[in-house]
């Protein structure tokens, strides 16, 4: 992996795991092994965080309306 790659790869671990921390609607071991899976797989791992682990809000009520 070029020296490029890695710094994408730490990148999107960093956000990964900050997104994770922060996530209020998750117990601690969701967590735990949520950042154990974006640890072990390096690039993919944070992807699936952001595509199907992360809940997004919709407004400033957190709904859609």
């Amino acid at each position: 992996m070029t020296s490029t790659g890695v710094a994408i790869a730490l990148a999107l671990f960093a956000m990964a795991v900050f997104s994770i921390v922060r996530d209020r609607y998750m117990g601690f071991f969701a967590k735990l092994a949520w950042i154990l899976v974006a640890f072990v797989l390096p690039i993919i791992g944070p992807i699936l965080w952001f595509t199907i682990g992360k809940r997004y809000s919709y407004g400033p009520s957190g709904g859609n309306g």
